[in-house]
Order: structure tokens, then sequence, then C-alpha cells
């Protein structure tokens, strides 16, 4: 029993010694892949030490108070691989802060005339009917695909305002002062994403689609008399993966990329000019993926009548 036991923790001991170097290696391998994910991370960083000066430097502390920490968390949930990304959240925020503060000042100007009984109901049916009525709206397929994380932002900082002003009296100098924060947060984020190493969504989809032709035609070299033969030859073989197939790398990249190419297609419509072109067809770019896609399902078709051993007599 003993001896099993030292036998584990060996084994343990090993992997613990191993477990370093693997982990350098992988973060290695990530970068290297595409180093533009350390320059996102550098960029991260940088933007949250801009931010954190709010916190740090007391002239700014004093302007602003406590109220600094949603400039942090701006940047942090704001800031994004992609410039079309970070356009997309950091206009959606800002409009999402902007309508629900405009709406909760309203609320407040109404609830004042009433008295401390009928400012109670007032605010809890205003709470009601804005928080379902914007639930709702996140069921629509254009406000969701576009505008759900703006919707979210509205109903968090229209609740925020207009549950706290029943108990604190300076609720709109309150509102203001994070108004300017998430400002501070938007713009340390927009300059960041667009101004410092910009990553841009429609490269990216641009360079995904040619990636998906060249890998669908490789695909379909593959298909010539001697690649049949060496792949009836190799029928009998188990052992080979379907990973190590280069036929079926090729269109497999192209059935799994739906989803990135509409998400890619959204953010780069946010994006500005930045190349010679005026203007990007983004979504063509979506309807060449659908049309690569269906042409891929007769290549997995023919990929299963190579690897299937029927005989026609």
């Amino acid at each position: 029993m003993m001896e099993t036991w030292r036998k584990k923790a060996g084994v343990a001991w090993e992997k613990a010694k191993r477990s370093p170097a693997l982990a350098c290696r992988k973060m290695w391998r990530v970068g290297k892949d595409d180093p533009r994910r350390a320059i996102h991370a550098v960029k991260v960083g940088l933007a949250l030490t801009l931010v954190s000066m709010l916190y740090l430097l007391e002239p700014l502390f004093e302007g602003i108070g406590q109220n600094a920490i949603w400039a942090v968390m701006t940047v942090v949930v704001v800031l994004e691989f992609t410039a079309g990304a970070t356009l997309c959240k950091g206009l959606n925020r800002g409009l999402g802060t902007i309508l629900a503060g405009s709406l909760a000042f309203l609320i407040e100007f109404i609830a004042e005339a009433t008295g401390q009984v009928g400012r109670a109901i007032f605010i809890g049916c205003a709470v009601f009917i804005i928080g379902a009525a914007a639930t709702y709206l996140r069921f629509l397929p254009y406000v969701k695909k576009n505008y759900d994380y703006g919707v979210v932002i509205f109903l968090l900082t229209f609740n925020l305002i207009t549950v706290s002003s029943f108990r604190v009296s300076n609720v709109m100098r309150i509102a203001h002062e994070r108004f300017v924060t998430i400002a501070i947060g938007c713009g340390i984020c927009l300059f960041m994403s667009l101004l410092v190493f910009p990553i841009w969504s429609g490269q990216d989809l641009h360079n995904s689609t040619v990636n998906k032709l060249q890998g669908l035609a490789n695909s379909i070299e593959d298909f010539s008399d001697e690649a049949v033969t060496e792949a009836r030859e190799e029928s009998d073989d188990e052992e080979k993966s379907c990973d190590e197939d280069p036929i079926y790398k090729g269109y497999k990249a192209v059935l799994d990329s739906k989803s990135t190419d509409e998400t890619l297609a959204l953010y780069a419509s946010w994006e500005p000019r930045h190349s010679r072109h005026c203007r990007y067809p983004w979504q063509q770019y979506v309807k060449v993926g659908a049309a690569l896609r269906r042409f891929s399902y007769t290549v997995v078709a023919l990929h299963g009548c190579l690897q299937t051993e029927i005989q026609v007599n």
C-alpha cells in the first residue's frame, strides 16, 4: 500500500515539475500563432494603468471620488480584441448610460411632485414597466444582434439611479460622476483600440474567407486519382485519426465558420474606414461563406465515399 502511494506521489511530483515548462511553452505557442494576442494584452495592461490614475493621482481622485471604479470596470468590460468589437460595446455602453440617466432624471423629477408614499409607488411602477419593456425589447432579432449589451447597461444604470434616488438626496450628482468616469473609460478603450496598433475585424473576416477558399481548394485537389488510391489502401488503418486527414482539415474549417463569420461581419460594420476602400461589403462575405459551406457538403459526401468499403458488383 505504501509503495503504491509513493509511486503516485512520485508521478505527481514529476508532473508538478514539468507543469511550469509546459505552461510556458503553451503561452509561447499562443503568442507565436498570432502575435496580435501579445499586443492586445499589452494594450489592456496599459489601458488599466491609465485608468488607475484616477485613483492614484490625488487631484483626479478628489474630482471624481469613489466613482472612479466605474472607469476601471468599463475598461475591463469594453476593451476587446478587435476595434469593431470595442466600438460596438463602447457605443452600446455609452448610449445605454445616457438614455438610462435621462429617463431616471425624468422619473425623479415627476416623483418629487408626489408625497413620500406616492413617490415610492411611482418609482416601483416605473421600475416594473421600464424593466419589463426593456427585457421584451431584447427578444427582437435586430436589438438582440446589435444592441443587446446596450439594453443590459440601460437596465442596470436605470435601476441603480432610480432606486437609489429614494434614499440618497444627491443622486443626480452621483449619476453625473458615473457618466463622466464611464466616458473616460470608453475614451481610453477607443484610443487604445483605434489608434494603438489597431486590429480590424474586417481584415480578419477577409483573411478567414481566403483561408476557407484555400482549404476547400486543397481538399478538392486531394480527390485526384492518386489520392483516391491511397485513401482506399489506408481504409483498413484504424489508428489513423480524422484530424490527420488533409481532406477533413480542409472542409472542417469551412463547416465550423458560420458563427465566427457572422460575428466578424457585425463588428466590421461598426469600424470606420481604415484603408483605400470606402466601404467593404461585409454581408457579402457572409453570403460567400454560406456558399462555401453548401459546397463543402459535397466534399463531405465524397470524403465519406472514399472511406467506405463498399464495392459495387
